[in-house]
């Protein structure tokens, strides 16, 4: 039924008449429409009182009172209510405040009620009844029929009242879940990666093992191929290692890697890798070790032996599309490693990332839609 304006610094400093006005001014259209509702059925309660009178030629204008005055009042108590709804909905005597106002506004509205039923000069039902006997109206300002109507008043707005602050309670519960939810959701996909980042620094360590062996070996047979491997081995660790620290990375960059681990693992056989993208895409920001997996369990399915293999981008529908190509047909592996692939880049990029494999009679491509 409200809206709880946000404090800020400046309306911190505020009057309170400036924030009464403000309060008076936020007040919307529903709200206004259920305290009107609220005062027409506090006056229908009692409307079977003036069939018994009904034969009397005032019937008519104890009828309009009846309906009239609760909603006045019914008025007047929004007014009462809505700076306190307004406040702070955390501050600890926000309770206090809603109460205080509904009390002032019932002792308002009884007030209020007097000097409009003194003006118009309207009877009700009881009084009619008290005519009809012979005996005078009840005064207007009589004590107990003030503190009758105060009663009536205060605990039928205080109940609704009650009623919608449990529901806006209710309502910031169930958004402070979601809010909950959603940083556990950032927060796991932030474990996740720091888990995948731990993984990375592992990344097939018997491969790195295997070729140190080799180089030492052609070095102490005296090959001359010894030296070229080396230094592509060092090149390949100084492109390879800032990836298992940052976070981000460039498709420039995961194709030099690509190429420097093709260099490493084939040697002479390695094909050169092939790009092919737009200049302005050279930037394009990836996660780092993405790329490498792929071609990493590709080359050992074809037992390292790969005629050719290129890299391309393109701008798609909603975001990029990278392929990378590789010369040999039947290179997708099971279902379950592609599912565990797509699981990394999710985790890693955002559930907005697919990745496929196709294969055709003469190549193998996985293809990688990111989105922004």
């Amino acid at each position: 039924m409200s809206a709880v304006m946000p404090l800020s610094s400046e309306q911190g400093r505020q009057t309170p008449l400036a924030l009464v006005w403000q309060a008076w001014r936020s007040t919307q259209p529903r709200e206004l429409m259920v305290w009107l509702l609220i005062g027409l059925l506090y006056g229908a309660v009692d409307l079977g009182a003036i069939y018994e009178v009904w034969h009397r030629p005032e019937a008519l204008l104890a009828m309009a009172r009846q309906l009239l005055l609760p909603v006045l009042a019914a008025l007047l108590l929004a007014l009462c209510w809505l700076p306190a709804d307004r406040s702070d909905p955390e501050h600890p005597h926000r309770a206090w405040r809603l109460a205080f106002a509904t009390l002032v506004g019932a002792a308002l509205s009884v007030l209020l009620v007097r000097v409009v039923i003194e003006w118009l000069q309207w009877p009700n039902a009881m009084d009619l009844m008290y005519l009809a006997k012979g005996k005078p109206p009840m005064p207007i300002w009589h004590w107990s029929s003030m503190l009758g109507d105060l009663l009536g008043i205060s605990l039928s707005a205080g109940l609704a009242v009650a009623v919608h602050e449990m529901n806006l309670r209710l309502r910031r519960s169930e958004a402070a879940v979601q809010r909950s939810l959603q940083t556990q959701s950032v927060l796991t996909r932030k474990a996740m990666a720091a888990r995948l980042a731990t993984m990375q620094a592992q990344i097939d360590p018997q491969f790195l093992f295997d070729t140190l062996v080799g180089i030492e070996q052609d070095y102490q047979h005296g090959k001359v191929a010894a030296a070229p491997r080396l230094e592509q081995l060092i090149r390949h660790l100084r492109v390879a290692l800032p990836r298992l620290r940052d976070m981000g990375s460039t498709l420039e960059a995961e194709a030099e890697l690509l190429d420097s681990y093709l260099a490493v693992r084939l040697g002479e056989a390695a094909p050169r890798l092939q790009r092919d993208w737009p200049a302005e895409l050279g930037g394009l920001p990836l996660p780092p070790m993405v790329l490498l997996p792929l071609l990493q369990r590709a080359l050992q399915l074809c037992d390292d032996e790969l005629p050719a293999c290129g890299l391309q981008a393109e701008l798609a529908a909603r975001g990029w599309r990278i392929s990378l190509n590789l010369g040999r047909p039947g290179l997708c592996g099971d279902a379950a490693e592609m599912a565990t692939l797509q699981q990394r880049l999710q985790a890693l990029t955002g559930q907005g990332t697919a990745l496929r494999c196709e294969s055709g009679d003469h190549e193998t491509s996985f293809i990688l839609d990111l989105q922004p």
